[in-house]
């Protein structure tokens, strides 16, 4: 499961927005990739230690709120990933 992080200030290096996404998710952090650091154009991948469907989207709600260097990051999960998923509604067998 990815989350991809917008809004990256162009004053944070690479290891500024790893070092905080890792402080931020903790364990959950699987791997984070930063693209065009330095940049109007940074942002950031992240892979999460989760196969759940909907962990991203919570996850990616609670680091919509923080803010790095003062900037408010944006955040967005993929509703799914990998090949099609199950429904995950339960379902009753009778």
């Amino acid at each position: 499961m990815h989350l991809t992080v917008w809004n990256v200030p162009e004053t944070c290096s690479e290891e500024d927005v790893r070092d905080f996404i890792k402080r931020e998710l903790g364990h959950y952090a699987k791997g984070v990739t930063v693209y065009d650091a330095g940049t109007s154009n940074a942002h950031a991948d992240i892979e999460l230690d989760s196969d759940v469907p909907y962990v991203g989207e919570l996850v990616a709600r609670e680091l919509q709120s923080r803010r790095l260097a003062g900037v408010a990051l944006r955040v967005s999960a993929a509703p799914f990933d990998g090949e099609a998923q199950q429904d995950p509604r339960p379902v009753s067998v009778r």
